[in-house]
């Protein structure tokens, strides 16, 4: 095979899926009536900031884009307006994924966070770490599905959740909170866990792209420290979402990958 020396590429080198540590898996979608829009740029512009920022963690002294393997899978080939469907095709893919390779990290970028509930129905952790400044427990009386109801959907198939940085929510929303057990403490976490993180955890003037910024958000530092201590534990995967922006360089795309760095440089 030739060698591509002018080529402009997110991960080099390139693994192939059956060698990777970890699978990054673009999710664009962005179709629930709910849903803010431009959340489906999320996979592209996270791509170009990973690509474009300083991978190395000095406090760390670690670089995950160097010390570990990665494989881009690409974007799912969502159905716009369809989630139904595209859930189908997320959970085919992810299962895909994991016959080829069993201990793949499964790393994924939305699209707005209903993307969440497919994939942790496909890899079934034991626990999901929800960081978001919103429950997500709406029952779904007006929409089924959306950005805000997926939680509720996981508790009920039984996923135990564990949210940090809850700040605002609906009413009704606090009793399904008890009903389902939901806590806000990382103190007993049982693995196998799945992190999902919504951007509008941090305070808007960290990440100002997102569809549903609410004040008084954590700061970077103190989500890194989570992470840092999620990951004491096995954790399977995680995914990004709710970037809501189409342009390239914008802040909350380049904290998303700081994120998404600091958390794969607990797999090193």
């Amino acid at each position: 095979m030739t060698e591509l020396l002018f080529t402009s590429k997110t991960f080099v080198p390139e693994f192939p899926l059956k060698e990777a540590d970890v699978c990054f898996l673009g999710i664009p979608f962005d179709s629930t009536a709910s849903a803010v829009g431009n959340q489906r740029f999320g996979p592209a512009t996270v791509r170009y900031s990973l690509k474009n920022i300083i991978s190395y963690i000095p406090e760390k002294r670690k670089n995950p884009l160097k010390d570990l393997k990665i494989y881009d899978a690409g974007d799912i080939d969502v159905a716009f307006g369809d989630f139904e469907e595209t859930s189908y095709r997320i959970k085919d893919t992810i299962n895909s994924i994991l016959k080829a390779n069993p201990n793949v990290f499964i790393l994924t970028v939305g699209g707005e966070h209903l993307i969440t509930l497919p994939v942790v129905e496909a890899l079934k952790p034991k626990t999901i770490v929800h960081l978001d400044a919103h429950m997500d427990l709406v029952t779904g009386d007006k929409e089924k599905f959306a950005h805000n109801t997926w939680a509720y959907f996981a508790s009920n198939e039984g996923f135990k959740i564990v949210q940090i940085g809850v700040r605002s929510w609906e009413e009704g929303e606090e009793e399904n909170k008890k009903k389902f057990g939901i806590i806000d403490s990382i103190e007993k976490l049982k693995g196998p866990i799945y992190l999902t993180i919504d951007m509008d955890v941090f305070d808007p003037m960290y990440a100002p792209d997102t569809g549903f910024k609410e004040p008084n958000g954590l700061s970077p530092k103190e989500v890194f420290e989570i992470i840092d201590r999620i990951f004491e534990k096995k954790v399977i995967g995680m995914d990004i979402v709710e970037i809501s922006s189409d342009k390239f360089n914008n802040q909350t795309s380049e904290l998303a990958s700081r994120v998404i760095l600091r958390a794969l440089s607990n797999l090193v």
